[in-house]
């Protein structure tokens, strides 16, 4: 779900990675730049709801909006919290830059104003979810080495799995495998491995649905291995190319009550 939005996504047999002989074989680079280029709409909508849920079974609800844009080669997103009350009015801000890492902002209606998220607060997890504020930013292709690893079938889908390891000083994860799928360059899995290189998140994709022509992770699950703890989430209503205002992906939108 770009990115979210944009993350969030069974070993089985080994699949083979060409058809024919005379087939080119991607690189993992060339992979994750097409991974990184998908079209996903000029501009999009997305009504979700979310559920935490705990090592116990426990499970708080959540639902909430986002809305995407892309500017030129760069995107911005708006999230805001609707229910439930504890949690209604929560906002983040999303703009990409082309350099270096997303500026974002989150807003508190208790604090009244929205404060920067800062590079060092970047590993932290976004609003008591099993995402980081890391994970909730596109990560473009030029941050890591990327090498491919083989294929193989994920959930009926046939899938290069690439391995994506960070340049020096640029995320909290020693390396990302991903489960591209080949048809749709869309991301079905994915594996984070802290910097003691124990895996130690998995985000899976459980459904996609092809809506207005455009391939959507419509049901998706990101897990906590070590907090033994989850994050659903399922996309109720989607909206592509709708013209989005440009004022929604402002400061001053964000802090509007």
């Amino acid at each position: 779900m770009r990115g979210i939005i944009g993350v969030f996504f069974s070993l089985m047999m080994l699949f083979p990675l060409w058809g024919v002989s005379e087939e080119r074989i991607l690189s993992g680079r060339e992979i994750m730049e097409k991974v990184f280029n998908r079209y996903d709409g000029d501009d999009a909508y997305f009504k979700i709801e979310m559920a935490l849920v705990d090592k116990k079974g426990n499970t708080r609800s959540r639902i909430l909006e986002v809305y995407t844009k892309d500017y030129g080669e760069l995107m911005k997103s708006y999230l805001e919290f609707l229910k439930p009350p504890d949690i209604r009015g929560v906002k983040f801000l999303s703009w990409e830059n082309k350099d270096k890492d997303d500026t974002q902002y989150l807003y508190l209606p208790a604090l009244g104003r929205a404060r920067r998220i800062v590079s060092s607060q970047k590993n932290l997890r976004f609003v008591n979810t099993d995402f980081t504020y890391e994970d909730m930013q596109r990560r473009h292709p030029d941050k890591d080495t990327h090498t491919l690893l083989g294929g193989e079938i994920y959930q009926g889908y046939s899938c290069f799995v690439v391995e994506s390891i960070p340049k020096k000083g640029t995320s909290q994860y020693s390396k990302r495998i991903f489960w591209v799928d080949k048809e749709r360059f869309l991301v079905l899995k994915t594996e984070f491995y802290d910097k003691k290189g124990k895996k130690c998140k998995i985000f899976r994709v459980e459904k996609i649905e092809e809506i207005s022509g455009i391939w959507t992770a419509t049901r998706t699950v990101m897990e906590d291995l070590a907090r033994h703890h989850k994050t659903l989430m399922n996309v109720v209503e989607v909206k592509y190319n709708q013209g989005t205002e440009d004022e929604i992906f402002t400061l001053s939108n964000l802090e509007k009550d």
